[in-house]
């Protein structure tokens, strides 16, 4: 790879290969050992030595334990269940199909360069705003070829993104975002530079991302695949085909990795500002007993904030300096989520207000639920009791209401959230009792009582509405640098903080989460 042995030179030299390309299909098990393996070397040699370009990764990406593994992981997502254009879903390949003759079938194309994507589906989601948000579904074939990709690029890149981007990267969630925020804001970082950069996953320059990638990957055919995907158009609900001149893979697997990939660009020029200020021990406080502001960025997507020790005016240079890095990208700041805030006054970054508030004689930071997150909770609630779904059985609408009510509560449980929790749960509590009245309006509400009330609260079938006031509110501690990936546990310090999965999806549940406040 690049300038290491490939699987081909490892056979020469008498060392076992990265991929046995003639063995028979393993287990599940064995082949998630054998793609962790190649994962870590990849990582270790882009670790190594930060100019490398790695040249012999088609073999990786069509070897069948990583498209197993990719085929693995695409089937547990529940998005298996929604078909592209080709109509195509997991349960058709499983019953039908097949999924040894699927991904055979699939391997046999890429090796035989025959594959080529097909356009994305769209789907328009209505925003708060009567705007739309434009979602695309990939084919599922597509879906398992763009996660085997970034099982084999992913370990490469991630050996250079800048630590303090938190975005839909291995290991690390937006709690991690917050607490580095609560960290340089108790240190004085009182200037805030909120931004937003508009419709970034859509305005991607495919000539600037397609750069990012060469700097890294030389392997011709993997960058050729990159390019098909991002040429690869959308199917309007129109049935209109229509070509894609900008933006990475609409609704794709790969999509938030090559955004993350291109916006590296602009994270490289932060990396080196904060790199300067601390060129020696000491030289940030000099710069500030001088009258230079330091300043740190910390992204999460296309959200960012720029913390800044410094005055308004330093403040408001550095946000002219942002705006002007972002359009060297072919991108803009959306101007209604762009300002000058200071940690008195508060602002919102990933659904939680982050404020500086006087206890007594001190001044303490908090975080808290953001009105827009609690309400948007507040109408999923309220969308599932009300008049229209009483068909439903009570114990199917707990089985709506919790999941819900469990992701929105893990999310939030690191912020002051106590009297949230117990008020959202008084809200559930009276919209589903209400609801019970509806549905059973010959029914007096002594004669329901019993019936579904129980010790834990509403209960049926053996389900009991989930409480978020009983959840434990803790606090998130900062990890700084030493947060690891599944790939480089044993470069760390066994003392720093270990790589963890999170309990639930915080990805996911983030953009659910952004899609009804934009």
């Amino acid at each position: 790879m690049g300038k290491g042995p490939s699987g081909c030179a490892a056979r020469s030299e008498g060392r076992r290969p990265l991929v046995n390309i003639g063995a028979s299909l393993p287990g599940l098990d064995e082949a998630e050992r054998r793609v962790l393996h190649f994962q870590r070397k990849l990582h270790e040699w882009a670790s190594q030595d930060a100019e490398r370009g790695f040249d012999d990764l088609w073999k990786l990406v069509c070897d069948p334990v990583t498209l197993l593994v990719a085929w693995s992981r695409v089937s547990r997502n529940k998005g298996s269940r929604t078909a592209g254009v080709d109509g195509l879903t997991r349960r058709h390949v499983e019953q039908q199909l097949g999924v040894q003759r699927f991904l055979c079938e699939l391997r046999a194309e890429l090796r035989d360069a025959r594959f080529r994507p097909l356009p994305v589906r769209e789907r328009q989601i209505p925003k708060r705003d009567g705007r739309y948000r434009r979602l695309g579904i990939p084919v599922l074939r597509d879906r398992v070829v763009q996660m085997a990709l970034k099982l084999v690029i992913e370990p490469i890149f991630e050996s250079e993104f800048y630590p303090s981007s938190y975005g839909y990267r291995p290991g690390r969630r937006a709690q991690d975002a917050i607490a580095e925020i609560h960290h340089f804001a108790t240190s004085s970082y009182e200037w805030v530079v909120e931004a937003d950069i508009e419709a970034c996953f859509d305005r991607i320059a495919h000539s600037q991302l397609l750069t990012e990638v060469r700097r890294r990957v030389a392997d011709k055919r993997v960058l050729a695949l990159v390019r098909s995907f991002l040429k690869a158009g959308v199917m309007t609900e129109m049935g209109r085909l229509e070509r894609t001149v900008t933006g990475t893979p609409q609704g794709g697997i790969a999509s938030p990795l090559l955004a993350n990939i291109a916006l590296s660009a602009l994270d490289r020029h932060y990396q080196a500002d904060w790199q300067e200020m601390s060129r020696y021990r000491g030289r940030r406080h000099y710069l500030q007993r001088t009258g230079h502001a330091t300043y740190r960025q910390i992204r999460f997507a296309d959200d960012l904030v720029v913390l800044v020790k410094g005055n308004r005016e330093q403040a408001q240079a550095l946000l002219e300096q942002l705006t002007e890095r972002v359009e060297t990208l072919g991108l803009k700041l959306k101007p209604e989520k762009t300002g000058i805030t200071h940690i008195d006054e508060g602002f919102v970054f990933l659904g939680l207000r982050i404020v500086r508030r006087r206890k007594g004689t001190k001044r303490y930071l908090y975080t808290f639920v953001s009105g827009q997150a609690l309400a948007s909770v507040k109408r999923k609630v309220k969308a599932l009791t009300g008049r229209s779904p009483t068909y439903l059985e009570l114990p199917e609408l707990l089985r709506r209401l919790n999941p819900i009510l469990r992701g929105w509560a893990a999310y939030f449980r690191y912020a002051a959230a106590s009297r949230t929790f117990s008020y959202l749960a008084h809200y559930t509590w009276w919209r589903v009792t209400r609801w019970l009245r509806k549905k059973q309006p010959r029914i007096s509400w002594k004669q329901l009582r019993p019936r579904y009330l129980g010790a834990g609260g509403i209960q049926a079938g053996g389900i009991t509405l989930y409480n978020p006031a009983a959840i434990r509110i803790v606090r998130y501690r900062y990890r700084g640098a030493q947060i690891s990936t599944p790939w480089n546990e044993a470069t760390l310090d066994p003392k720093g903080a270990r790589y963890r999965r999170p309990a639930h999806d915080d990805p996911a549940f983030l953009t659910q989460l952004q899609e009804t406040l934009a």
